[in-house]
């Protein structure tokens, strides 16, 4: 008997190789089971020749997004911190696992593990510790590694350089922006003519659109019924809140001004992003909210359109009255165009600088924001990004200063201040600020009055005598003659 059993086994390229077993191998097994054995080893094509090469593991690993951000301690990064694990020929790995860890006391991650998906890439959220300054976090997916690393600011530092006093060379330059500003009104277009009962006196409200800026803008004007050529000063009426105006707000206005409310053209913007309403139907301005700073140019722009298609309005004698968010708008904009002849301005907001909007601010920047109007559009434009890095101190700083009216005291026509002692919305300090600056420019009656109410809220209702006050102030307007106010 030969001492080797030769038998021929089915390979991958279909060849037949000769695979020899030595004779007594099989028989120290017993025959029968070596025999079993060799069969089952024959019939099995997948049991020889070269198997696939082993898996490449992770090779390198590096900072795909999310490195070098900005935060307060105990506070998560804006942005998620993400790695691209790659192999040994420099391509994406998937399906790697990647381990996160803060270092020495800088924070926590969730997820602590993740997997690469098919970029290679993973990710996790990075809380801060609780300690000011470079804080750093390691990755590592198997036996290689990389770190990147955070700062945790220190807040109030941060604010100390933010709420600096405004510089004159700041001043200068919203100046300077203000006076390069487009706010001329075109493609106008009348949205809805109708009869309209304004506090008993017959009128017809138009609801005008027109573009500003590039985006379409909505509001209506209102102008009593037999009036003469030239003969009504315009004035305007500008809303508090972000949730837009309803038309018969004007009648607040009107009830105010009595036997005078038919001798005015009223003018009524809503704001970019929000609705005009009125009688179940409602039409909203295009682009993005700007409480304050472009609320100007929103008004500018309806009065103008006003001035322009109202054949009873008069240049002269033009007056806004405004409320809260409003009232701010209504200073910025006296600030801005010199038409502009008296304004009316209760519980709204005058300095940015002050130790109110510091706070809001504060509380923010922690995540816990107040329910403040414009408050949420300046926190994702000017919080965020300056907690974040992604805005520049000094460009933080301007957005500041052109919310600020008190910088602009100076420039303000005659102005009637109301405010409340108890107004938890907009504090009362906002009015201080203005009485301060006209103090420092001295600035007294006729042409700036402030009346601050004891244990008075947000809201006119509070406020005895501020309705008769302001109505007695308007009405200056109708004798305004030709040549409007001057500056300074």
């Amino acid at each position: 008997m030969s001492s080797q059993i030769q038998r021929r086994l089915p390979s991958r390229t279909g060849a037949l190789p000769v695979v020899s077993v030595p004779c007594r191998s099989l028989c120290s097994r017993g025959s029968v089971h070596g025999l079993l054995a060799l069969l089952a080893l024959a019939g099995c094509s997948d049991a020889v020749g070269p198997g696939p090469p082993p898996l490449a593991g992770p090779a390198s690993i590096e900072v795909a997004s999310g490195a070098e951000q900005r935060s307060l301690p105990g506070r998560p990064l804006f942005d998620l911190v993400s790695v691209r694990v790659l192999d040994n020929t420099g391509r994406p790995l998937s399906g790697a696992t990647v381990a996160f860890t803060p270092l020495g006391g800088h924070g926590w991650v969730t997820p602590v593990l993740a997997a690469t998906d098919a970029n290679g890439e993973a990710s996790t959220r990075w809380i801060l510790g609780d300690a000011t300054g470079a804080q750093s976090l390691l990755a590592t997916a198997a036996t290689v590694s990389t770190t990147t690393t955070a700062e945790a600011l220190d807040l109030d530092a941060e604010l100390d350089v933010l709420f600096a006093p405004a510089t004159e060379a700041e001043v200068d330059a919203v100046r300077a922006d203000w006076a390069v500003r487009d706010f001329s009104a075109a493609g106008i277009s009348v949205e809805l003519t109708e009869e309209y009962s304004l506090a008993g006196t017959p009128a017809t409200l138009r609801i005008v659109s027109h573009v500003v800026a590039g985006v379409r803008h909505v509001g209506a004007i209102v102008v009593p019924a037999g009036a003469d050529e030239r003969s009504l000063p315009v004035l305007a009426y500008l809303h508090g809140g972000d949730n837009g105006v309803h038309v018969d707000d004007l009648q607040i206005v009107a009830y105010a001004l009595g036997e005078s409310s038919s001798r005015f053209v009223y003018v009524l913007p809503s704001f970019r992003s929000e609705p005009l309403r009125h009688q179940g139907r409602r039409w909203v301005s295009e682009g993005p909210s700007n409480p304050w700073d472009y609320d100007v140019d929103d008004a500018l722009a309806l009065i103008d359109v006003a001035l322009e298609s109202t054949p009873e309005a008069r240049s002269t004698g033009l007056s806004i009255v405004g409320a809260s968010r409003g009232a701010g708008v209504a200073l910025l904009a006296g600030a801005r165009d010199e038409r502009i002849e008296r304004i009316v301005a209760f519980f709204g907001p005058t300095n940015f600088f002050d130790d109110w909007v510091r706070g809001l601010v504060r509380d923010a920047a922690n995540g816990k924001p107040r329910e403040i109007t414009g408050l949420e559009h300046f926190d994702s434009t000017l919080i965020r990004p300056y907690i974040t890095g992604h805005l520049p101190t000094s460009e933080a700083r301007l957005e500041l200063v052109r919310r600020s009216s008190v910088l602009f005291a100076a420039d303000l026509p005659p102005v009637q201040l109301h405010h409340g002692t108890d107004d938890e919305t907009v504090e009362v300090s906002q009015a201080e600020a203005m009485i301060q600056a006209m103090a420092d420019i001295g600035r007294g009656p006729p042409r700036f009055e402030a009346f601050i109410y004891e244990g008075a809220t947000h809201d006119f209702a509070s406020m005895f005598e501020a309705i008769p006050r302001a109505s007695a102030f308007l009405r200056e307007a109708l004798s305004s003659s030709p040549g409007g106010r001057r500056r300074r």
